[in-house]
């Protein structure tokens, strides 16, 4: 689903050729990053294409009962509506549900990976929490704070991912996430795969075109001999 760029489309910084003391490697982990952080973006499009969006945020947010099924509110609605307070602190997705008479919304915090130093965890539950304190009186719905690390099954992993800084309880896996929505985990994760295969073969090609590193594989391989 995600491929490695042949190129970058803005210049890199400069900060990998300083690490690796090569222009050439630089650039290569460069695109790495950039088809890291396409991969994250690339999952929340696929959410969206599985899921009903919500047309109007503020004309749903006016009514008190929602029909039967689930329905998806993006942070970019979010952040637009002016009947939240979203400023700084708007989470990934709000999804609202109502099944056999009740009706629950979700907020989610969604991450591809789920490791993350002390500040940033701090940080995410903080921003989540607020968001929820701040709007609370404006969602006619109980309402759960979920942190999601997408292809994570255990919750413990998530928990310990985020530092313990976030509940136990608010951890989601990725499958708990695609239950939420009704929509298929095992689909979503089959795609993504798709072209894994492409990027070992590019990144081991670019990476083998680079003479000093070539070299550097060569000696080392006949050394482990």
């Amino acid at each position: 689903m995600t491929k490695i760029p042949q190129k970058l489309k803005n210049k890199p910084s400069g900060s990998y050729a300083r690490l690796f003391g090569n222009t050439v490697l630089g650039n290569l982990i460069s695109r790495v990053h950039s088809g890291s952080i396409k991969a994250g973006n690339d999952l929340e499009s696929m959410i969206i294409e599985r899921v009903e969006a919500i047309d109007d945020l503020d004309a749903f947010l006016s009514k008190e009962i929602m029909p039967d099924g689930v329905l998806l509110a993006t942070k970019k609605q979010v952040k637009e509506s002016t009947k939240l307070n979203a400023t700084g602190s708007e989470p990934d997705f709000m999804i609202f549900k109502r099944r056999a008479g009740s009706q629950h919304c979700h907020v989610v915090e969604l991450k591809d990976g789920y490791a993350f130093d002390t500040q940033k965890a701090e940080a995410a539950h903080t921003n989540l929490h607020n968001f929820v304190s701040k709007n609370a009186r404006k969602l006619p719905y109980r309402t759960f704070t979920h942190f999601c690390a997408f292809n994570e099954n255990s919750r413990k992993v998530v928990w310990n991912g985020f530092k313990r800084k976030i509940n136990l309880e608010e951890a989601m896996t990725g499958r708990e996430f695609c239950e939420l929505l009704e929509i298929d985990y095992d689909e979503i994760l089959e795609i993504r795969t798709e072209d894994t295969a492409y990027n070992r073969q590019l990144f081991v090609t670019d990476l083998l075109k680079i003479e000093q590193i070539r070299d550097m594989i060569v000696d080392t391989l006949e050394r482990m001999e």
